[in-house]
Order: C-alpha cells, then structure tokens, then sequence
C-alpha cells in the first residue's frame, strides 16, 4: 500500500516537471497569412527606412546640374564658408607650401580657376582625367564637376592630374585643405590607403549598406539557440544583422579620418604665414564642411539601424498576436 501511494507521487512529480519545462521552451509561431503579412510590412517598412538617405544622397551627387543650380550651391557655400582672407596672399601662401612641403617637387600644382577661356579649358582638361568620358554617366559627372567649380561651388585635389583645383572668387581659402589631400596622395602607405579606402563610400553612399540592411530585415537572430550549436554562417549573420548600423558607420571612418587629417595638415602649414585669427576662421569652416561628412554617415548609419528595430518591432507584434491567439 504504501510502495503503490510512492509511485503515484513519483509519477505525479514527474509530470509537474515535464509540464514546467514545457512552458519554458520557447512556443513555436505558426505562418499564418496575418503574420505573413506584418512579415511583408515590417520589411517594406524597413527598407524604406534604411534606403532613404542613401537614396537622396545619391540622387544629390549624381542628378544632372545646370549652371543656375551650380550658382545656388555656390551661394549656400558661401555662407557655410565665408572667406577668411584675401585672395592675392591665399594664392602666396599657398605657393609657398607646395615648395616648402616638397609637394612642387612631386608636380603638385595649385590651379585658381577664372572666367578666361584658358582657364576653362585647363579645367575641362583636369576633370577630363578624373572623370571618365567614354559614357553617359562619366560625361553628365564631368559636366556637373566643371559647373560647380566654374561657379565656385567645389573645391579638389585631383590625384590623377596631381592638382588642386579652386574658384577665384569663392571657396579659394579651402587650397590649404585641398592642399592637404595632395600631401596624404603624396604621403606614406597610411594615408594613400586611407584615400584608396575611400572608395568604400562613393558619391557618401556606403557601398555595404544595402546588403547589411538586407541582411538585418531578413535574418532573424536565434536568441534561444546556444551559441555552441550554431554554425559560422549563422554567427556571421547574427553579427551583421546585430551590428549594422555599426558596421555601415565603420564604413565611412576612412572618409572621416582622410578629411579631417586633410585640414590639419593644411592648417598647419597655412598657420606658419598667417595670422592666428585668420587661421581661426578658416580652421572653423573645415570644421564645418568637415560636419557635413559626419551628418552623412551618422544619418546613414542611424537609418539603418532604425529600420532594422522598426521591422522588428513590427513583425514582433505579429508573433506576439498569434502566440496568444
């Protein structure tokens, strides 16, 4: 009698404990068409959400540009970038840079672009090195790079030509940051890789961040999963889906780093000719065009990793919905 009342409790115990853990396992979410559909939704929604910026980024740097368009650019530059000194000892001090650094011996040459045919027709010839003429895009990109520095709205360093290129008449106190491109080109294998690393974000767009916002909407992270029993795909995945936004910010770090060392290299060398005020202001709008290039890779990475949490939380409410249905 006793022996038979034993049993019972041990059996009675055992179906307790098969019960508990039961309810702790994770409840498997049917595919029903309501889920399927905030599934769809959330994704679209995230998409949206990621590809914004990218999108206009692009369509900013790439659409066609008319001269009037150009003027406008180059009067919103203008506030940006005031200029800071006259352009007769920009164009002195500037020289003497070239020499003193070593750059005019490497064929460095600094080009302050006019209104004279000469002068355009150089121009037209520089940008001819850099920007391809052999299709429709490589010629609407040179046509927009030759309206934008006729007018004033741009300033470069083109390291095919070896030659920094500014307008006489706006943005000319921006040589000595473009003068500091030439010396990262004309520098040591860290700062010419830190400007062939720049090709990870053409035109501001992050060449990763359609496929990392890819791999964030449609992979979903396993968080019941021992991390012992997943395999090196599935960790991989997890890691960029988790990790995103990060990764499309580390994206844009060679870009950050090159440009922010451009203008502290030309800084320094301008602050040996000019007066601690002038260099002041001047450093001010670098930082200024330098906050630019950061808005645009915050903007970029904070998208990327709100579409990621929206999609979720989406889809999230659908599961949550029909595990209680």
């Amino acid at each position: 009698m006793v022996k038979g009342v034993t049993g019972l409790n041990s059996n009675f115990q055992q179906m307790r404990k098969s019960y508990s853990v039961a309810q702790n396992q994770p409840q498997e979410v049917k595919t029903t068409p309501k889920n399927l559909k905030n599934t769809i939704k959330g994704n679209l929604a995230g998409l949206g959400i990621g590809l914004a910026i990218p999108a206009y980024t692009l369509y900013d740097s790439v659409k066609k540009m008319s001269a009037s368009d150009a003027k406008e650019m180059a009067e919103a530059m203008q506030t940006l970038m005031p200029e800071a000194d006259t352009l007769e000892r920009t164009k002195q001090v500037a020289e003497k840079i070239i020499e003193e650094t070593g750059l005019k011996a490497k064929g460095v040459k600094v080009n302050f672009i006019d209104n004279t045919p000469e002068s355009l027709n150089h121009l037209k010839e520089v940008i001819a090195t850099e920007a391809s003429q052999n299709h429709a895009f490589g010629r609407r990109m040179g046509s927009n790079y030759f309206e934008t520095f006729k007018h004033g709205a741009n300033a470069a360093y083109f390291s095919k030509a070896n030659e920094v290129v500014v307008n006489s008449k706006n943005l000319y106190t921006s040589v000595y940051h473009e003068i500091g491109h030439s010396m990262n080109r004309n520098g040591n294998w860290v700062t010419k890789g830190l400007q062939k690393m720049r090709n990870l974000t053409p035109f501001g767009v992050s060449v990763i961040a359609p496929f990392v916002l890819a791999v964030g909407l449609l992979h979903k992270v396993d968080k019941t999963k021992p991390q012992e029993q997943k395999g090196a795909v599935e960790k991989t995945l997890d890691f960029v889906s988790e990790n995103a936004g990060k990764l499309t910010f580390a994206t844009y770090v060679p870009m950050l780093a090159e440009e922010g060392l451009a203008s502290i290299r030309g800084l320094k060398q301008a602050s040996k000719h000019l007066p601690k005020d002038v260099v002041n202001k001047i450093g001010w709008n670098y930082l200024k065009a330098w906050g630019t290039y950061g808005a645009v890779a915050v903007g970029v990475a904070g998208g990327i990793t709100l579409a990621i949490k929206v999609a979720d939380k989406i889809k999230n409410k659908s599961a949550e919905n029909d595990k209680t249905a």
